[in-house]
């Protein structure tokens, strides 16, 4: 089967079995890759760094053995990037600050470790999840200083108290938190 042409993959909500396919080498024209809840087991193969012209990579709720984040490098035209509960260990993969287009980004659900990158490459971002890793430190002060007009959640991670923004101990205060 000849796919080279193929720009747009979706396979989600399946009950597939077995290893995510090791194939993108031939499909470099890939711009969006979507495979959620599909039943398949990690890791992410290393084959996936080669889809440079991706401008939205969706992975999620990956079966199996863990993994560290593959690498993302050539990835520049992302604006969308989601590897959600896919088994990641280790830091933040460090070249999300080249993704100068990235809108959204949810590394939620993983085994993520040490701090937030503290880059203002991130700043475009509108949509940060982050949310049950093992995430340390302090939170970044470009995430403390947005406002209502993003979404943020870095909740269940191991963050120092001392990084609280006040906006947000007020939010949980009328909460009733």
């Amino acid at each position: 089967m000849n796919l080279t042409k193929l720009t747009e993959l979706r396979i989600s909500s399946n009950n597939l079995t077995g290893r995510m396919p090791d194939f993108f080498q031939s499909w470099n024209q890939f711009q969006k890759l979507e495979i959620q809840a599909s039943g398949l087991q990690g890791p992410i193969p290393s084959s996936i760094s080669v889809l440079s012209n991706l401008t939205e990579l969706r992975i999620s709720d990956l079966n199996g053995g863990g993994s560290v984040s593959p690498n993302l490098s050539n990835m520049i035209s992302l604006q969308r990037l989601m590897l959600r509960s896919c088994n990641l260990s280790g830091p933040m993969p460090s070249d999300l600050s080249a993704m100068s287009q990235l809108k959204t980004l949810d590394l939620s659900f993983n085994r993520l470790e040490g701090s937030i990158l503290d880059s203002a490459d991130l700043t475009p971002l509108q949509n940060l999840y982050l949310t049950s890793n093992l995430l340390t430190g302090s939170i970044p002060d470009w995430i403390k200083s947005r406002d209502n007009r993003y979404e943020i959640d870095v909740s269940y991670n191991n963050f120092s108290e001392s990084s609280e923004s006040p906006s947000c101990t007020e939010n949980l205060e009328s909460l009733g938190a």
